[in-house]
């Protein structure tokens, strides 16, 4: 019989692309990934994977099994939330990933209000990229994940996963108070920046940047950060500007800075919250999907 982990690490590399992204997902080392990897190649009598350059791909048969470790991994989550279904207590482990906006607005609210409904659910987080958490819902690592909506602008969700919208980011220029469009109470046409030293997030990089290209210029970005503090405060110092959605109650804490608005229709974009379709039969995953859409809505 095969070993379930082997299939398990085949599933995971399909996903993931690489065999040290999916060790790292496994919380393997990449020796002990490439030793599991041999032993179900011993298991199965032909080759699961093969080397193209330095990339390590699936082959026919490899993909087959992982398609095979998918649908176990689908059963055993059916298998879960008929368990947790059978319970008087609504209980169990949701694990969820967000980007570090979304943490902000929602995390604090959605905890205390979990302790207070469902005192048996333990909700766990991690702050992450987009991309990272979409590959994480898939893989089972993560059971939702709140996502900006530009990661679907060009294809839709991968299937198995369900979406739905929560609310509106509201994203605005960040730039120092002594800054020469300081006063400027009207849009600011993106052209206007062109000489400007940017603080790049995940926004930025997704968004800002196509809108500068398509203005005839590449922005310059000379710091790198996916913490909103960090960059409001080295905004705020004068080392650069950025573009960021705005949580209000976060500003006045750091002084420094002006808010403006840019002259790009359509530049709000949606966040969405996402799960597997197997997972959203469990009652702890939809406890915690009920208190996030709540919360969503007291934002919206």
């Amino acid at each position: 019989m095969v070993d379930v982990r082997g299939l398990q690490l085949l599933h995971y590399l399909d996903v993931h692309e690489t065999l040290a992204a999916a060790a790292d997902a496994l919380y393997l080392s990449h020796s002990a990934a490439s030793h599991r990897l041999a032993v179900l190649e011993r298991e199965v009598g032909v080759p699961v994977t093969e080397r193209i350059g330095r990339r390590l791909r699936l082959t026919e048969t490899g993909r087959a099994l992982a398609a095979c470790a998918h649908r176990l991994h689908r059963e055993i989550e059916t298998t879960d939330a008929i368990i947790e279904q059978a319970r008087t207590t609504v209980a169990g482990r949701v694990r969820i990933g967000l980007f570090q906006t979304a943490a902000l607005r929602l995390l604090p609210v959605v905890l205390g209000d979990l302790r207070t409904a469902y005192p048996a659910v333990t909700l766990e987080s991690t702050q992450t990229l987009a991309l990272s958490a979409l590959t994480s819902l898939q893989t089972g690592e993560l059971d939702l994940a709140v996502v900006p909506a530009y990661h679907y602008r060009n294809a839709p969700p991968p299937p198995g996963l369900h979406h739905e919208r929560l609310y509106t980011d509201r994203a605005q220029l960040v730039l120092p108070e002594n800054h020469r469009l300081h006063r400027r109470t009207d849009p600011i046409d993106i052209t206007e920046l062109r000489d400007e030293e940017w603080i790049a997030g995940e926004t930025i990089t997704h968004l800002l940047t196509p809108w500068c290209e398509q203005a005839g210029f590449r922005p310059a970005i000379v710091h790198h950060s996916s913490e909103y503090r960090v960059m409001i405060t080295l905004a705020g110092l004068g080392y650069g500007i950025t573009f960021l959605p705005i949580i209000p109650n976060l500003i006045p804490t750091t002084p420094h800075v002006v808010l403006k608005r840019l002259d790009i229709p359509d530049h709000h974009q949606d966040v969405l919250l996402i799960c597997r379709d197997t997972s959203r039969a469990r009652p702890a995953v939809q406890a915690v999907r009920a208190l996030i859409l709540q919360c969503a809505q007291q934002i919206s």
